[in-house]
């Protein structure tokens, strides 16, 4: 398994050479970005068929998320926009997640990413609702939530279960240009991680809202990128099952 995407760092061990170290952050640099690549490809593949527009909430990945997003030209067909609340306050004021919320479970929860996804379908009138909150270090962790601890949100229509079975879904068209075993080999690797958190569906207005729970290793820079590509995978996975 690579551990780029089970959350580890590229080696820093400065015994071994900077250059070494260099070439090793630059490869999962690179993974990232042709991953991320992938998965935005085929949200692209997917949404137009539901007739459906994504907007994204972050905290922790501090818009890495809507950037992943908007690398795929033509992305304007289906992405609304998204926000960056970093504060409670912001998170509070723009997605209208409750003080209560915040203040029993934090922010680094799934009430909260639950009400963050429900939010910003709200504010950016989108159909799909994806978010992002967690704690990327160094510091801020702790035994209850240690550092790399991320919650990922995702709110759809309520009735979005009985459109999916009247659409016979085209995926894989992503799978082109050279694209095949990057895309087969990074399902894979986050199929393995995925399965191994449960989500529970919570009707929310209009929504039906899901959040994950992960728990990934790494510094702060790979800990973001890998909450990035669970939350694409988390949408592309809700979107076809």
């Amino acid at each position: 398994m690579s551990d780029f995407i089970a959350g580890m760092p590229a080696s820093q061990d400065k015994t071994l050479g900077s250059s070494l170290a260099e070439n090793s952050a630059k490869n999962a640099l690179f993974d990232f970005y042709r991953m991320s690549a992938c998965l935005s490809h085929e949200l692209g593949i997917l949404l137009p068929q539901f007739k459906m527009r994504l907007s994204v909430a972050e905290s922790c990945t501090s818009g890495l998320l809507g950037a992943a997003v908007t690398q795929i030209s033509g992305a304007s067909a289906w992405f609304e926009g998204g926000v960056l609340t970093y504060s409670n306050e912001l998170k509070h004021s723009l997605l209208g997640v409750e003080k209560k919320v915040l203040k029993t479970f934090g922010a680094v929860s799934i009430p909260t990413v639950c009400q963050m996804a429900g939010g910003v379908c709200s504010a950016a009138k989108s159909h799909i609702g994806l978010s992002v909150s967690g704690i990327a270090g160094p510091n801020g962790g702790n035994d209850e939530k240690p550092v790399g601890t991320v919650f990922i949100g995702l709110s759809l229509p309520k009735d979005f279960s009985v459109l999916r079975k009247k659409i016979k879904i085209k995926k894989g068209q992503a799978l082109e240009n050279g694209m095949e075993q990057n895309w087969l080999k990074s399902c894979q690797l986050m199929k393995h991680i995925y399965l191994q958190n449960e989500s529970k569906p919570v009707l929310l207005g209009a929504f039906e809202t899901r959040a994950r729970h992960f728990l990934f290793e790494g510094n702060r820079e790979s800990i973001r990128q890998s909450a990035v590509l669970m939350a694409l995978y988390f949408a592309y996975e809700n979107l076809i099952d």
